[in-house]
């Protein structure tokens, strides 16, 4: 299975920033942090949100920084 992995910031007022696609989970992670630096959200916020999709874009999952399933 083919995974491409993505973030969300949440902005405030139910406004969610959401990612492009990213081939890796270094890449993902390094611009979810340059992202949330520059929109002023901490990166360790609960609601900061690192995730993956199947290779058909249906299955979503939240992830760690390492790539694995959170939870």
């Amino acid at each position: 299975m083919f995974r491409t992995y993505h973030f969300s910031i949440p902005l405030g007022d139910g406004e969610i920033f959401q990612s492009e696609e990213y081939k890796t989970i270094e890449e993902c992670v390094r611009e979810c942090k340059l992202k949330c630096k520059e929109l002023g959200v901490d990166y360790d916020r609960r609601d900061v949100m690192l995730f993956f999709t199947d290779d058909f874009g249906e299955t979503y999952e939240e992830c760690t920084e390492e790539g694995e399933l959170a939870g």
